[in-house]
């Protein structure tokens, strides 16, 4: 993923020739927007003094605008109980994917496939703190690497905190983009005039100054903000999120002053939920999971050593080299990896598989043959006992794969089913999982099966699920059947 770090910005005048809503500049409608969420900003190299009654101080470049999730950070601002977060915000450019039409030389279409990559726009880097002391000293510093060897040394190494978030990034300054941090406001944020003294909600959805003409009989759908002087028409429909700028020739309008409040002035109890309640912390489930990945694939590692060697040999006796097979599989979020395995079948394996297509006994996108000629003598032995499957605990070490999961699967029978697809790569594949242990392998309903048990178990996921489900397995094994 290639980021751009935007540049320091220079400083940028509050009040510009740019375009305002209700009298606002983009930046003052940013700011009232954290502002409602009790954060000020704090920009470097500005005069005006800090807001005493804020929660939080959110520490900033001149010119620099950024929307992020708050809500989701509360949990790790309050149990790391950091005195400051630096966080590097990414405005990643939309869906972690991408949808593509493949066709052949005859101009036939031959599937549609999904390419997961997200890619990031810019990045900027800024800072939160429950300190005024700390967001004053970062006001009068003269450069942000003065201003952050301020706060380093203000705050023990112990006490910072580092962090990547997903967000939007804007420049001060630039028409485009303070139109589209004003479109995502009014998609966004759900009453303004908690904070915009002068502005009420006219109709449903509709946000404007006190007084502005509404048509009753016009068909509107909200969000929507009418900016100075703006009406919507008798018989208009207005789609939103949108909204629409000031009319600087309308009289009286133009030389409104912009009422923001104060954040003491601001009912914070009546903030959304999803922002004033903290969520408890989950540490259990993911942490727990993850731990015991990695000391049951260290223990496995180290106690079959010698099972290793012995299965290397005898492979390069029977076939040959190589002894491992990486098949590229998906990863959670379609991250690519090379899922490893003990060889099992013969080097021709993969070219001569179009040819004995009518022998598959499955009914999706696997392969299933009774008595498969591509498997070799030694490759029969480790598919029985599931030796073939041990090399994967070097994935789960490096974080690939986990020990409990869905069966890892490669990008072209993930196509099969988009919306499974997506539910089953929001975890990691596992070396084992309910359709494993579950299968029946009946005529007709082995891929329904395996949609089935991997919907289950995201479903499910939890550290004691997997616990569970590695206590099947092992009965699984102990009585001869494969899982």
């Amino acid at each position: 993923m290639q980021v751009v770090e935007r540049p320091e910005a220079s400083s940028v005048s509050c009040r510009t020739n740019g375009v305002t809503v209700w009298g606002l500049t983009a930046r003052e409608l940013h700011d009232a927007y954290w502002r409602a969420r009790g954060v000020d900003c704090v920009r470097r190299g500005t005069i005006r003094p800090t807001q005493r009654a804020a929660e939080l101080y959110l520490l900033m470049e001149p010119g620099q605008l950024v929307l992020f999730d708050l809500a989701k950070l509360i949990d790790r601002l309050i149990w790391r109980k950091a005195a400051v977060t630096r966080l590097r915000v990414v405005d990643e450019d939309g869906e972690p994917y991408r949808e593509r039409v493949v066709i052949d030389e005859h101009g036939l279409v031959t599937k549609i496939e999904r390419v997961y990559r997200r890619r990031a726009r810019c990045a900027y880097r800024v800072m939160l703190t429950a300190s005024r002391t700390i967001a004053e000293t970062w006001a009068a510093a003269s450069s942000r690497r003065a201003g952050w060897d301020q706060v380093r040394r203000s705050v023990a190494w112990s006490k910072l905190d580092h962090w990547r978030c997903s967000g939007r990034c804007f420049s001060e300054g630039n028409a485009k983009e303070e139109g589209s941090l004003i479109s995502e406001l009014v998609a966004t944020w759900p009453d303004p005039a908690r904070v915009v003294d002068g502005i009420e909600q006219i109709a449903d959805g509709v946000w404007a100054r006190a007084g502005a003409e509404f048509a009753r009989d016009a068909d509107v759908i909200g969000p929507i903000w009418l900016g100075n002087g703006d009406a919507v028409e008798p018989g208009a429909c207005v789609v939103g999120p949108t909204w629409m700028a000031d009319q600087q020739s309308s009289v009286g309008w133009d030389r409104a002053e912009p009422g923001v409040r104060d954040i003491h002035d601001v009912d914070l109890g009546d903030i959304p939920k999803d922002v004033q309640e903290l969520p408890k912390p989950n540490f259990g489930s993911g942490a727990a999971k993850r731990i015991f990945d990695i000391v049951m694939s260290t223990v496995v590692i180290l106690l079959a050593a010698p099972l290793f060697a012995t299965v290397a040999i005898c492979i390069l006796l029977d076939d040959g080299r190589p002894v491992f097979f990486g098949h590229v599989r998906q990863s959670r979020g379609g991250r690519l990896f090379r899922c490893l395995k003990f060889r099992t079948m013969s080097r021709e394996a993969e070219r001569i598989v179009t040819e004995l297509a009518d022998l598959n006994l499955c009914d999706g996108p696997q392969v299933l043959i009774k008595n498969d000629p591509r498997i070799t003598r030694v490759g029969a032995i480790l598919r029985r006992f599931q030796i073939d499957e041990f090399p994967q605990f070097f994935n789960v070490l490096r974080g690939q794969m986990s020990i409990v999961g869905p069966r890892p699967s490669p990008d072209q029978e993930n196509q099969y089913c988009p919306a499974w697809r997506d539910v089953r790569l929001s975890v990691r594949p596992g070396i084992t999982g309910l359709w494993q242990i579950r299968r029946t392998r009946a005529p007709g309903e082995d891929f329904q099966e395996w949609i089935r048990y991997d919907m289950e178990y995201v479903r499910r996921a939890s550290f004691w699920f997997d616990l569970k489900v590695c206590f099947q397995t092992a009965w699984v094994l102990l009585r001869g059947s494969r899982a």
